[in-house]
Order: C-alpha cells, then structure tokens, then sequence
C-alpha cells in the first residue's frame, strides 16, 4: 500500500494511505509530499484531523462555557450583590439599608451610635425591604426607642421617580399593617433625591397661609393705607390740612356730653 507524507517531524511523520486513513510513522529522512510503500508504523492512531477537529472543538466549547459564566456571573452580581438603592431609616437610631435592583437586601449599616445598637445581632441580608424595615421597627419598640405617638422615617435614595414611588407605597403599606392594633406612630417618607414629596409639608403650609389671608374681609385698602379713613377722604383735592365741614359730626343731641357745635356761618364769610 502507498502512503503520502502529509506532516514531517522531527522524530515522526504523519502519513495517508489510499483509504484516506492517517498513520504516524518513523521519520526516515522523508520530506511533505512524498510517496512511500514501506513505512514504518509507530502505532495504529486515531485520524490526526478528527483528533485536531476534536481538540478545536473542545477548547471552544470551553471557552464559550467561560463566556457564558462570566455573563451570568454578572448579571448575578449586578441583580443580586451590588447596591441599587438605600433606604435611611431614621427614629432616633438611624440606619442606612443598602438595597439590590430586586428590592433585597445586600447591607445594614448604623449610622450613628443607637443605629449601631439597634443592628447588633440582627442579620437582615437576603430579606426584603419592607420586612427589614418592620423588624428593625419591633426591635427599636423592644429597646425603648419607640413608643406609642412616635415618629418613624424613610428617606428613600431611588433613581427614578417611579421606584421611589413603588417603594414608598410597600413601607407605608407594611409599616401601617404590620403595627395594626399594636401602636399608632407617625410615618414620613421623603425622597433624599429631593422630589416634590419630600418637600409636600411646606407646600402645605403656604397654602394654608393662602387660604387664611383671603379669608378676610375686601376693604378696598392696602398695607400702606389707614384703615380708620375711606379712600375718598384721602383723596381730597384740598390737601390733607382741609377740615371738611362734611366730617365734622356731632354727637347726638340726646347724649350727656353733648355741647352745641360752634356755627361755621363766619368762616364761610371770610
């Protein structure tokens, strides 16, 4: 049988043979491309293409079974482990709660000395915002910073209005439930970004002012005029020194301390 050196190396060859099989054989001073008949077979191995097919194809599977976890490797952490959101709980411990894009949380942090306390020996990584925050609530309640008539508040840090307002509803909602029938306490929740729920109380505030001052009476006058004295009067085309008889009244005649009013014939003459 004929056989063609297909590979030359050099302690071995690769050969064809007429059936389209490779061999490896001993190399005795061939060159690619030649005919031999007598070879010397080393072994009878596998085709050396499908072996180099086979190899290619491992190594690419492998690399696009890294692809892929390094994808999903990322997505994971961005889903899962890296902060999207906080949310600062404020009673008289404050605490700062680290939040993923799904709403879980991945960190607590104290951010004053009771925060510190209040955290100690809680765990609340891997829970939900909301039950984090109505146990963080239960705990200030047993530690004696919250009672009956006080005051919890949420300042949400979201990216858009729209999360800051799903989040809100979830911790009035939970919050108000949760204490139902146990306590009644005030709720404030603001937007750290500074939307216009966070600033709602002033707003409030001035319009009540509003609506007071428009409340009173319509009298014609300005902050700068006399309230004692009508428009007309001031208006006078004789100067603010002119005693207009019209104005002077008497009181009446049935009156004890009324006197006769002196008669203004003899000013009028002169």
């Amino acid at each position: 049988m004929n056989y063609i050196v297909m590979e030359c190396h050099p302690g071995y060859v690769i050969l064809l043979d007429e059936a389209g099989r490779f061999f490896r054989a001993a190399n005795l001073q061939y060159e690619v491309g030649q005919r031999v008949s007598d070879p010397v077979l080393l072994q009878q191995a596998k085709p050396a293409k499908k072996r180099g097919i086979l190899r290619w194809l491992s190594r690419g599977a492998v690399a696009a079974a890294a692809a892929l976890v390094v994808l999903f490797g990322w997505n994971y952490y961005q889903n899962n482990v890296m902060p999207y959101t906080s949310i600062y709980l404020s009673i008289n411990p404050e605490v700062r709660i680290l939040l993923n894009r799904r709403g879980t949380v991945v960190h607590l942090e104290g951010t004053n000395a009771d925060g510190k306390k209040l955290l100690e020996g809680y765990d609340g990584k891997g829970k939900d915002k909301t039950t984090a925050a109505e146990e963080l609530v239960d705990r200030a309640i047993e530690m004696g910073f919250l009672s009956e008539g006080g005051c919890v508040s949420f300042s949400i840090d979201a990216p858009d209005d729209v999360l800051f307002q799903e989040y809100e509803t979830a911790l009035q909602t939970g919050v108000t439930r949760h204490l139902s029938g146990r306590m009644t306490i005030v709720i404030e929740i603001t937007d750290s970004a500074g939307s216009p729920e966070a600033s709602q109380p002033q707003s409030t505030q001035q319009t009540a002012s509003s609506q007071a001052q428009s409340s009173l009476p319509d009298t014609g006058q300005t902050g700068t005029e006399n309230p004692g004295r009508s428009q007309a009067y001031q208006d006078s085309d004789y100067g603010s020194d002119y005693d207009d008889p019209a104005t002077d009244y008497a009181p009446d005649a049935d009156s004890s301390d009324y006197k006769p009013k002196q008669d203004d014939s003899d000013y009028y003459q002169k």
